[in-house]
């Protein structure tokens, strides 16, 4: 797994208003969106492959006699 830095990746700012005390944080929600966007593509793709996995699996079981052992 890498390790990422998410507060550069969206490019977070704060900026301290020291007078008002009304503190300001933002974020640029292009690359929020980008990271969205990322997570879903991977989630897709881990998805189709736990498809795949258990489709073999069950194919794996069709084919081989384990009489007793999925009682």
């Amino acid at each position: 797994m890498t390790s990422r830095d998410f507060t550069k990746e969206l490019l977070y700012m704060y900026c301290p208003d020291y007078e008002n005390g009304d503190d300001v944080e933002s974020i640029d929600y292009r690359s929020l969106i980008h990271i969205i966007t990322e997570l879903h593509n991977r989630i897709e793709k881990l998805e189709a492959w736990k498809e795949q996995a258990q489709s073999s699996a069950k194919s794996i079981r069709e084919h081989i006699d384990f009489e007793g052992c999925y009682d």
